[in-house]
């Protein structure tokens, strides 16, 4: 998975993983069908959580089991991608914060 590349899916579509948990896929030649977006959590009372929060806020989408990322769990939003955008720029600031954090073993190996 390369964040930010396009790739091609089947039937027109195009593929762009904004982050490793979000998709934005396209249908460039066809304006009559909205982008749709999926979402990819690896629990399911993540995902229901967020499906709450979409419901109350009157969004479209769909939840199931992954078909599209990586993750257990998937919730396909139909039509709004900038909350796509937003949510996976502060998954990208999450997970690279993670990567900048020494990890406990490496505080172990210096108290030695």
């Amino acid at each position: 998975m390369r964040i930010g590349q396009f790739f091609s899916l089947n039937h027109g579509q195009v593929g762009q993983y904004l982050s490793s948990r979000v998709l934005l896929v396209r249908q460039p030649f066809q304006m009559a069908n909205p982008d749709r977006c999926y979402f990819g959590f690896d629990e399911l009372n993540q995902a229901q959580r967020f499906a709450q929060y979409l419901a109350s806020h009157g969004y479209s989408f769909q939840l199931r089991s992954h078909q599209l990322l990586p993750q257990r769990y998937e919730i396909e939003l139909f039509g709004n991608c900038q909350l796509a955008k937003t949510l996976a720029y502060w998954d990208r600031k999450d997970q690279a914060k993670q990567r900048s954090r020494p990890s406990l073993s490496k505080f172990a190996q210096q108290a030695c």
